[in-house]
């Protein structure tokens, strides 16, 4: 599963952990409709498994540039693609 670690340069804020958090649960959501996993508790219970596993990647995530629009449009990807164009 995706985490977009290069994020937006330049302006924005330093990312907390809460909004790497939103992006890795984001990504990793599409990444289990992608295999047509769609049932919320199934995809909660997995997300949670795999951020444990993927701390790391949110751990280096925090304190990086981030921008408002970056994090609006990761909400709003459909896509593991669209989630990369977000945070490039």
């Amino acid at each position: 599963m995706l985490v977009g670690l290069p994020l937006a340069a330049g302006c924005g804020h330093p990312a907390g952990r809460e909004e790497c958090e939103a992006i890795f649960d984001r990504s990793a959501e599409i990444e289990l409709r992608a295999q047509n996993i769609v049932d919320p508790k199934i995809v909660e219970e997995r997300i949670a498994a795999v951020r444990d596993a993927r701390k790391d990647l949110i751990d280096r995530c925090v304190g990086r540039r981030i921008t408002d629009s970056a994090m609006a449009c990761v909400r709003q990807a459909t896509t593991p693609e669209q989630v990369d164009r977000c945070l490039e």
